[in-house]
């Protein structure tokens, strides 16, 4: 952090123009002249101490999907934080936010959607594990880089709400965020990583809806529908563990990988992440169920392998892995309710354990 006078700060930054009037903190685009430098147009925010530490830690942070943090000064007892000017490439306006790109040309298509969606996640990710959490993602604060491509560029602005994590702490001190995006429990607990990627679910929503969270939920395909029920669950601990498992989930959706493109194997649990130890211990797993299947045909015949898959192998990973994503017919209720889900979850593999077994017996008893 560098310390500078007022004079000094003003003759290194020409200020162009404020964008933040009657706000307690201001925020202007300046030009930076510099001897032997092209000028560059960048944002000067001034900010508090607490602030301008979270930006501070972003100097050496640098990410393709976040507005790069160039300084942070202080000029007597304020901040300021340095930070990229991002222009719309391709677009009729200087400036453009992806709430303004969907307000202009409506709801974007699936590929595109979940493609925005990975790279919030790649922004996020080392972010998140040095620490820290948004805390106040929306469309606002996704800035469009470049729209001459078939999907829209994007970078991550304002962490004037980033905080690090304190887990001692019961609940945040302020609570930051924009209603519909975020996480239900930050009103009342400390905000997480968690808290971040039920703001991405409610972004993937309004990318398919161009519709405020809460006001039409999507109902396009299922596999994406259930994307967005997971990372939005009102329990953090029933969403996805961390912002690399839900970009492997949407990478998944696009089929980024040449396996996702293989109908069946999309389906099957153990190939959906990418994660070398589940594809190799889901291969064993699914190379066994052959023998298995090929040893109950000898002994058992055509009854004994249904008997056999249905009841030990195709119902349980229904039912713990969600394959094929076939629980969506479960009522919503019952999903969006942890306690309930739980309770039919367990009643369905005791069911599918016990059943076989029953039956066998009273038929042996005739």
């Amino acid at each position: 952090m560098r310390t500078l006078t007022e004079p000094e700060l003003y003759s290194e930054f020409l200020i162009h123009k404020e964008l933040s009037s009657g706000k307690q903190y201001r925020i202007f685009t300046a030009m930076i002249y510099r001897p032997n430098d092209t000028p560059i147009t960048v944002v000067l925010k001034e900010m508090n101490e607490k602030r301008a530490a979270v930006y501070e830690a972003m100097c050496t942070m640098w990410n393709p999907y976040i507005a790069e943090t160039y300084d942070v000064i202080k000029v007597y007892d304020r901040y300021f934080a340095v930070t990229e000017y991002v222009c719309a490439k391709g677009s009729n306006k200087e400036t453009l936010t992806l709430s303004e790109y969907v307000l202009q040309n409506g709801t974007i298509d699936r590929t595109a959607a979940l493609s925005v969606c990975v790279q919030i996640c790649k922004g996020l990710e080392k972010f998140h594990k040095c620490g820290y959490v948004h805390r106040d993602l929306k469309p606002d604060n996704i800035m469009i880089e470049d729209i001459t491509g078939d999907v829209p560029i994007i970078k991550i602005v304002d962490f004037g709400g980033a905080k690090a994590v304190d887990l001692s702490c019961l609940a945040d001190t302020t609570v930051i965020g924009t209603l519909g995006y975020q996480a239900p429990e930050t009103i009342s607990t400390n905000a997480t990583n968690c808290s971040d990627i039920y703001s991405i679910g409610c972004i993937l929503n309004f990318l398919l809806t161009g519709q405020e969270p809460g006001l039409i939920q999507y109902k396009g395909d299922h596999h994406i529908a259930a994307i967005i029920e997971k990372a939005t669950n009102e329990d953090p601990s029933h969403r996805y563990t961390d912002v690399t498992a839900l970009c492997k989930t949407l990478q998944h959706e696009i089929g980024t990988y040449r396996i996702d493109r293989i109908p069946i194997l999309r389906i099957l649990p153990g190939f959906r992440t990418h994660t070398l130890w589940k594809e190799l211990l889901a291969s064993f797993a699914y190379i066994s169920m052959i023998f298995i299947g090929i040893i109950a045909f000898d002994k058992f015949g055509v009854s004994g392998i249904v008997e056999i898959f249905l009841f030990y192998i195709i119902v349980p990973l229904i039912v713990i892995f969600n394959m094929g994503n076939l629980l969506r017919f479960i009522p919503r209720s019952i999903r969006r309710s942890n306690r309930q889900f739980m309770i039919f979850r367990v009643a369905v593999i005791l069911f599918s354990t016990f059943a076989p077994i029953i039956v066998d017996y009273l038929i042996g008893r005739k």
